[in-house]
């Protein structure tokens, strides 16, 4: 039986009759019985078509961090809406916006607006080789950065077992349609390994313009970076005239204010954000300090986009970051991250299912392996069955995370003690029947 009520069937029908496969992201389909329309969210619930309300841990995929509707972003977004939403010049919510954005990450020196964190990345990866004039660009396995052509190798959807040897790591290609070319215009390495790093570098370092990494991997169950990692990262970059670019599409303003940078203490060159920064409304940014900003300022390294920086976007990203800058939100959902990775700990602990629970509060992982795992190698060590069916039997019960368990669990400050508990007992019942 699927987890679609007869109104949400009925929907996706009617989704289906218009939209390919009836959605308009590919990751949004969960097969014919089980694709859930949804009516509405409110808070840190989302409530589908039959009137099924779910406490939501997949969150739009990040973005929701204040929770669905907060009033303060949609009474900025209105407000805006009726002002007038796209000028063909810089308009005042931007100018504001990027303020707050500055002071809330202050390593930033220049920012552009976007809209979207696959824009934000590929303009990134285009100033890197428009600023060093080289082309190569390293990116690690399991990190996802947008579905631009370079670089959808290698991301979380590759089988781990066929990426080659960790030496010498063959790029493995996640769409059609991506001329072979570019295949040659990228590196590839397992994540957390400081000596293959400096092993590609002392071979080609002279020819890579960037690095881009999630600090931490919001595709492989949160993986957090060993310490000393991403410094290392930033020292190899210096001494070869690399850029090194953050991707905080899903870090960004959720796990820290000012983001991975502040969290772990290395900056970067370039970051790129999005999601948490507004949210749920369609804006990202790509910052930059340094030479780089310099050379991007004066032109011939192209950046342009009709909607970038439109009133609305603007405007809820500026709500946004006032009401997480009060500090509020974070302690709210540390709490609650807290309490559900220890509780799920405890849980698997009581019913002798050995896991780990990755990552930090406000975005973490659960992994059922003999090892916590430490790069994206290690997901083929992780019971996938057991995890989908018991976040299956979750969704069943109106709890929502996302049932692949490389997308991490996102909480956002709306839920509360009772929400909490809720999902706590729902777990427990789901994996005890899962494991019966």
């Amino acid at each position: 039986m699927g987890l679609q009520g007869k109104k949400t069937a009925e929907w996706f029908e009617r989704a289906r009759a218009s939209l390919v496969n009836g959605v308009s992201s590919q990751f949004r389909y969960w097969g014919d019985e089980d694709t859930l329309v949804i009516d509405r969210g409110e808070g840190a619930y989302v409530y589908d078509m039959d009137g099924k309300r779910y406490i939501d841990y997949q969150c739009g995929f990040g973005p929701i961090i204040l929770g669905h509707g907060d009033p303060r972003v949609t009474a900025a977004v209105a407000e805006a809406a009726a002002s007038g939403t796209v000028f063909a010049m810089t308009q005042r919510r931007e100018v504001e916006a990027a303020e707050k954005f500055r002071k809330a990450v202050p390593w930033v020196e220049g920012l552009r607006f976007t809209n979207t964190g696959t824009e934000a990345t590929m303009h990134a990866v285009r100033l890197a080789r428009g600023y060093t004039g080289r082309d190569t660009i390293l990116k690690f396995e399991g990190q996802y950065h947008g579905v631009h052509d370079y670089v959808m190798f290698s991301t979380a959807g590759a089988p781990p077992r066929s990426l080659g040897s960790r030496y010498r790591p063959v790029p493995w290609q996640s769409s059609s349609g991506i001329p072979e070319q570019i295949r040659s215009l990228i590196r590839v390495l397992p994540f957390n390994d400081t000596d293959l790093v400096e092993r590609v570098f002392n071979d080609e370092g002279h020819r890579i313009a960037a690095v881009i990494v999630e600090p931490m991997l919001g595709n492989s169950f949160a993986i957090l970076p060993k310490d000393g990692y991403l410094a290392h990262l930033r020292r190899l970059c210096d001494e070869h005239g690399a850029l090194l670019i953050f991707d905080e599409v899903k870090t960004g303003f959720r796990i820290a204010l000012g983001g991975a940078a502040e969290y772990f203490g290395v900056t970067p060159d370039v970051g790129t954000f999005a999601k948490s920064m507004g949210n749920g409304m369609p804006v990202a940014a790509i910052a930059v300090r340094g030479e780089p900003l310099a050379a991007w300022a004066a032109g011939g390294i192209s950046q342009a986009g009709t909607y970038s920086g439109n009133g609305v976007a603007v405007a809820g990203a500026a709500a946004t970051i006032d009401a997480l800058s009060t500090g509020e939100p974070y302690a709210r959902i540390e709490k609650a991250g807290k309490a559900l990775m220890a509780g799920i700990r405890s849980i698997c602990a009581a019913r002798g299912v050995t896991v780990h629970t990755t990552g930090v509060p406000a975005m973490f992982g659960i992994v059922f392996s003999e090892e916590a795992p430490t790069e994206f190698r290690h997901s083929a060590n992780h019971d996938s069955e057991l995890y989908e069916t018991v976040i299956r039997g979750m969704i069943a019960r109106g709890v929502m995370p996302c049932d692949d368990a490389l997308e991490p669990w996102f909480l956002c400050a709306a839920l509360s003690d009772e929400d909490v508990a809720t999902t706590l007992t729902a777990f427990d019942e789901s994996l005890a029947e899962a494991i019966d």
